[in-house]
This record gives C-alpha cells, structure tokens and sequence, in this order.
C-alpha cells in the first residue's frame, strides 16, 4: 500500500534520526513514541530495485515507505553525499533526471511500489 501524501512523509523523515547497526539494518526513532526506535532493513537489487522491512504499524500492514525506511534511506544516501526524494510515480520521478531507483511494495509491474531519485548534494 503506497503513502497518499509522500512529501509530508519525506518531509517528517528528515526529522528522525537514523543510526546503521550493519550492513543492511537500521534503528530509527520513533515518530509516535520519541522513547522507542523502529528496525528497519535494507536489500538493494541489482535493477536498481530497493526491498525493505520496517517494525512500525504501518510497516506491517503491508504499507511501504514509511517515515523510518525514508529516514533510513537518507541516512544511507547522505554518507555518500547524496540526497533522496520520494515520488508515487515513474514519471515523477523520471521528470528529476536523476538516478532513479524503485521501493517495491510487492510486485513490480502492479505498481505499488514508490520511486525514488537520487541526487548530489
């Protein structure tokens, strides 16, 4: 299930903080709750397709692209000085002309999945 409001959660994202535990995982504090954290890990497809797994409700209800898995994502994109924005479709996100990549929620060609672009800065 993709986000109705992506740049309110972009936006919110950008006001947790992210702190990579391994490789592929990482803990994000909480939006509801300031005293928790939520997990969240990271698998990168060689097609540029992300795969990701978040401990927050919405996460589990099948939602993807949550506020912690943005805020990990950023957090992953910054340590190599680039800067992410989130986008509900291809030709939203192919309208940056910059890289893009696909958050898949499922199955790409039912399009359920968020796009994001990636860009220096």
């Amino acid at each position: 299930m993709k986000p109705k409001h992506i740049k309110q959660l972009q936006a919110q994202s950008r006001k947790l903080q992210a702190r990579r535990v391994d490789h592929d995982t990482f803990v994000v504090e909480s939006v509801s709750n300031p005293v928790a954290n939520h997990i969240v890990t990271v698998k990168f497809e060689p097609d540029g397709t992300i795969h990701t797994r978040c401990t927050c409700e919405w996460a589990v209800n099948q939602g993807i692209a949550c506020s912690h898995v943005m805020a990990a994502l950023e957090h992953l994109a910054s340590s190599r000085g680039r800067t992410l924005s989130f986008w509900l479709t291809e030709e939203e996100a192919k309208r940056q002309k910059q890289r893009v990549f696909y958050l898949a929620g499922g199955r790409r060609d039912q399009d359920d999945g968020v796009w994001i672009t990636s860009r220096t800065g």
